[in-house]
């Protein structure tokens, strides 16, 4: 009988040490994270991708490792990241392009609901853009760059960087609010499209500024006006171009963290307060800015709440246009 008392008193003692233990479960992360970048290697996305998975890395004590899915203006990385587990061990870096222009643009094949199947977890940064011609073009402002473009009579286009891309949305806000059509052609990316800029091949395109600034530094393009509502500390000589007449004209590339749908609060706080942390650090906000990047972390509410904003936004400009890819 003893033995039996005994043997209880032992298993109520394990159990109740277990128990917890087993409800806790291991502290997160006790393993590498996996950050997936919806573009390829050497983009914007990877650079910001990249610089994230060290600092964040370093500040949870696990290894981040970036993994590219390009493809389909960033619906395949996007796609995978909303079917993974929502388990804190697949995050996205995601963008402008894949939650706010996606969803109108390619809403009959984009096979995921930006708002409904991912977790916001904390804006992370943004850059502007900057429209910008072939230094032949005969203008040197917005207004002088309309006047060109009418006289044309529509035997005019423009350079973008990808059907879907911000600078091709940036594009397409110009023509509305100027009232224009304009064709565009759409090229793989920024540099392509850059390139072609420079020969003389078209006549201007709106890029984003970490991509030419050095080509405006040199000479080779002259910069008309930045696509934010205020002066950017990248280049504040360069008006903007609301100030130069199309007033509410706002557009810049952002950049956000996301995990899938129904991440569990108590991670998604964790990740918040990391991201936040590192991001407020001087020497890190420093490495993003050199590279064209102005960091601003979030709460994950507000960052939602800033996304679903631009999903709206977005849906409107989009529609407007008369743009759908099927």
């Amino acid at each position: 009988m003893l033995r039996r008392i005994l043997a209880a008193f032992t298993f109520l003692i394990l159990f109740g040490i277990a128990g917890p233990m087993a409800a806790n479960g291991p502290k997160y992360p006790n393993k590498p994270i996996h950050l997936i970048v919806a573009y390829p290697p050497g983009g914007a996305t990877d650079i910001i991708g990249r610089l994230l998975a060290e600092v964040l890395g370093n500040r949870l004590g696990q290894r981040i490792i970036v993994e590219n899915r390009g493809g389909a203006s960033g619906m395949e990385g996007a796609r995978y990241a909303a079917r993974s587990a929502p388990d804190g061990y697949t995050l996205i870096i995601a963008t402008a392009t894949t939650q706010a222009v996606d969803p109108t643009l390619f809403k009959n094949v984009i096979g995921y609901d930006a708002i409904k199947d991912f977790t916001p977890i904390s804006y992370i940064g943004y850059t502007p853009l900057v429209l910008v011609t072939n230094p032949s073009v005969p203008v040197s402002s917005v207004s002088e760059l309309l006047a060109y473009i009418k006289s044309k009579n529509g035997n005019i286009s423009y350079a973008n960087g990808g059907t879907g891309s911000v600078p091709h949305m940036a594009g397409e806000l110009f023509n509305q609010l100027a009232g224009i059509k304009v064709q565009t052609i759409p090229y793989k990316g920024d540099g392509p499209a850059t390139m072609d800029v420079l020969s003389g091949q078209l006549p201007y395109m709106f890029a984003h500024i970490s991509t030419v600034m050095s080509f405006i530094k040199a000479g080779k393009l002259k910069p008309l006006g930045v696509t934010t509502p205020a002066r950017t500390a990248f280049a504040p000589e360069i008006p903007t171009i609301a100030e130069q007449g199309l007033a509410g004209y706002d557009i810049e590339t952002w950049w956000g963290l996301f995990g899938p749908a129904n991440m569990p609060t108590d991670i998604v706080t964790k990740l918040n307060s990391a991201v936040r942390e590192v991001l407020e650090k001087p020497e890190v906000k420093q490495q993003f800015f050199v590279r064209g990047y102005e960091t601003k972390p979030s709460t994950p509410e507000a960052f939602g709440a800033y996304v679903k904003s631009e999903n709206d936004r977005w849906r409107v400009i989009v529609e407007k246009s008369g743009l759908q890819v099927n």
